[in-house]
């Protein structure tokens, strides 16, 4: 199947970064599927369940199976998907370093540079509040799971365990979200501005301006790619040493780099069914999203002891160190 015939295959038209898909169904599911596959032994057990490993493949899909529900919500949400960086890796003069500490604040410099926030977008804020939310469902879990254990009283031991197993759901589709936007950061055209074709700037080496989005992130995927040439891409866990957000930036900056790179091979010829450079290049790429996955999994289970859970709030080790007069109370609600 050639380039053209690639093309062809989808309704394309003029798509824009709002409208496009990052991945298709394929590889967001091999994203997450081999993440979870990926976990250490350390990790909660039920993480590591079949069942689990299967529902986070689908659940990160959801994001893009959310489209469409209400127009307030799509207008809110679309932005979530990309960050349109230029040649230099920066956003309206900012670099992902330097962007302020929530979107409130990003909305009003990109404006004030001349520029509409949700055309340039804001990944890197919907990847650390995936991600933070992911260490408050661990945070949750681990006290759950000690109360349940300690509980004398049948009635309230119940209840622990339910609500373990109701947070157990919740943690899963919530990993599924984070899945969705870190696949998302590793998908070259989603971390730049020349998103669906070089578009109308400086373009000395003739790279193609035809729309490449969807032919490149779907139909190559799910024709060439499998869930083993992914799984040989998932790198060695390394932990975040820094702020979570900063870890999560770098995935980004490593994907944005490969712009050109995936640009040089479609002027090449490569975007054809059975190419064994561009298989290899999306294989790297999906684990890239893997191993940043992985890895994100890993440290928001550590840092879930330091994460305060409750009302009255309090962390794991002060339920653990009988710090906390009365759990049940700040589990369950006395208001």
């Amino acid at each position: 199947m050639k380039f053209k015939t690639l093309v062809s295959t989808l309704v394309i038209g003029s798509v824009i970064a709002t409208q496009a898909f990052a991945w298709g169904a394929a590889g967001h599911r091999m994203i997450g599927e081999e993440a979870m596959r990926g976990l250490p032994s350390y990790l909660p057990a039920f993480l590591r369940t079949s069942r689990a490993i299967a529902d986070v493949g689908e659940f990160s899909r959801e994001p893009d199976r959310m489209r469409g529900a209400s127009k307030p919500g799509d207008n809110d949400r679309l932005p979530a998907h990309y960050i349109n960086l230029d040649d230099e890796g920066k956003i309206d003069g900012m670099t992902l370093d330097s962007l302020p500490a929530n979107r409130a604040d990003y909305d009003v410099k990109v404006r004030a540079a001349g520029s509409d926030p949700y055309e340039a977008g804001y990944l890197p804020y919907a990847m650390a509040d995936a991600y933070a939310q992911v260490a408050k469902d661990m945070a949750y879990w681990r006290v759950l799971t000690l109360m349940e254990q300690r509980e004398t009283d049948k009635a309230k031991k119940a209840w622990y365990r339910a609500d373990r197993l109701r947070r157990e759901a919740v943690m899963l589709r919530d990993i599924g979200i984070l899945s969705h936007y870190v696949g998302d950061a590793s998908q070259p055209l989603h971390v730049s501005m020349h998103y669906n074709g070089w578009g109308k700037y400086p373009n000395p080496d003739a790279y193609t301006t035809d729309p490449i989005h969807g032919p490149f992130e779907g139909v190559f995927v799910n024709h060439n790619v499998t869930t083993l040439d992914v799984r040989a891409k998932l790198g060695a866990y390394t932990p975040c040493t820094t702020r979570p957000e900063q870890c999560l930036d770098a995935e980004i900056l490593a994907t944005n780099a490969q712009v050109v790179p995936l640009y040089k091979m479609q002027k090449a010829g490569d975007l054809v069914d059975g190419n064994a450079d561009m298989k290899a290049f999306v294989a790297t790429q999906l684990g890239l999203g893997a191993t940043t996955l992985r890895n994100a999994l890993v440290d928001a289970w550590r840092d879930s002891k330091s994460v305060k859970v409750g009302y009255p709030a309090f962390l794991y080790d002060d339920f653990v160190g009988g710090k906390v007069d009365n759990p049940w109370v700040s589990l369950y609600g006395g208001d």
